[in-house]
């Protein structure tokens, strides 16, 4: 399938205007971070996450009273009635988010320090030990009635992630298997709490460190490999173009990361990593197609002619590859949730910053490269040039005399 054939554009003039609208768009990205600093994720910060969903209204000024440090912003959608909860670097290693959700937890359910278990709160082993302490089904102490009333807690536990928080008591009695003698201990000595947990994460300070570090060195020798592999393949010239293709690649992807406050996390590095991976195969393809003409052109054609002739020849190949990537992003930022929200992001402006690179930001640097080491790279065919310079223009040919009969 091709959707253009034969074209002519003539991309090289473009190159220029491709590196100042880029240059402008990491100088946005700059000043946004230089006013606002980079947004660190706790992957890289260290600190905690922690996603409360609660059974009525959010009680916001209460959570901004017990944790002042904290960011906390809506999360998902707002009858979801969830926050996020981002809690700051400590100097100390710790289970930071569990002792958080604790304390929340004795500040807004009272109910919990008069010995009866949370069911929005507790897990399974909880539920079990109330059922299994209390019999209420006469099964006696044997292993068998702790796995049967373990069942039954697992069927409440499972209720409420189907519902995601029990907003009454009544909707923890119904859970399958739950019988009346059941409902009866459920009601006396438990009660739904005003907040369940949907996720929880610690990193500790020394962790997000070494994990800033070993991203960064990620990025680093992946572009250098991506280079090398291109030097190795083609020559030198173009493997120095293609790393700072790469790095062009990533700046702008940086910068909007910037632009819209997005949070520097794993996620982030996992995308531009794929962002290096991208950015080099429409270069390769570009790159090779300037070989396999070089062979093949019997005229001679300059070097800036080459490139804009290999990337017409690939253009449609480009629009499709990149444009089914495109596709497939727009449909994760509209259906891919809050988590995958800012990778999809990235990975949308990284394709988009890798597909024009390869047809405006390569060339420019390549033709750089080439007008200032000032090798010939006009194509000739094969045996042209040597015969060219065998027969100058200003002598004719020498008659071969005949012999005399």
């Amino acid at each position: 399938m091709q959707l253009f054939v034969n074209t002519n554009y003539n991309f090289i003039k473009w190159r220029f205007a491709a590196i100042a609208f880029s240059i402008v768009w990491v100088l946005i990205g700059l000043a946004f971070y230089a006013r606002r600093g980079v947004n660190w994720g706790i992957d890289f910060a260290g600190g905690a996450n922690v996603v409360l969903r609660f059974r009525d209204a959010v009680p916001l000024d209460r959570l901004r009273a017990d944790l002042a440090d904290a960011s906390i912003q809506q999360y998902g959608k707002a009858e979801d009635r969830a926050v996020l909860i981002r809690l700051p670097m400590q100097k100390r290693e710790g289970d930071y988010a569990g002792l958080t959700v604790a304390r929340l937890n004795r500040d807004l359910n009272p109910e919990s320090a008069t010995g009866k278990v949370d069911l929005n709160f507790r897990g399974r082993d909880q539920i079990t030990d109330l059922l299994y302490t209390a019999d209420p089904d006469r099964k006696g102490t044997i292993d068998a009635a702790k796995q049967y009333y373990s069942t039954i807690a697992q069927n409440v536990i499972n209720k409420r992630s189907e519902l995601g928080i029990f907003r009454s008591i009544d909707q923890a009695t119904s859970a399958p298997g739950v019988t009346a003698g059941m409902a009866g201990v459920l009601r006396d000595k438990s009660f739904v709490g005003s907040f369940n947990v949907l996720n929880q994460e610690t990193v500790g300070p020394q962790v997000g460190k070494e994990l800033q570090g070993k991203a960064v060195w990620a990025v680093i020798l992946s572009t250098l490999a991506m280079g090398a592999y291109l030097w190795l393949r083609f020559d030198v010239m173009f493997g120095g173009a293609a790393v700072v293709c790469i790095i062009h690649d990533i700046c702008v992807s940086l910068a909007f990361l910037g632009i819209i406050n997005g949070e520097a996390s794993l996620n982030i590095v996992a995308a531009l990593l794929l962002i290096v991976g991208f950015s080099i195969n429409d270069t390769v393809v570009m790159y090779d197609r300037v070989r396999e003409n070089r062979r093949k052109t019997k005229t001679r054609m300059p070097f800036e002619d080459q490139l804009n002739h290999a990337m017409n020849q690939t253009l449609s190949r480009t629009i499709l590859t990149s444009g089914s990537v495109v596709i497939v992003l727009i449909a994760l930022l509209l259906f891919g949730g809050k988590v995958i929200h800012e990778f999809a992001w990235i990975l949308l402006i990284g394709v988009l910053a890798g597909t024009y690179s390869t047809i405006t930001i390569v060339p420019a640097v390549a033709i750089a490269w080439n007008n200032v080491t000032g090798r010939k790279r006009d194509i000739a065919g094969p045996g042209s040039r040597a015969r060219v310079e065998e027969t100058p223009r200003s002598e004719a040919p020498t008659p071969r005399k005949r012999k005399a009969v």
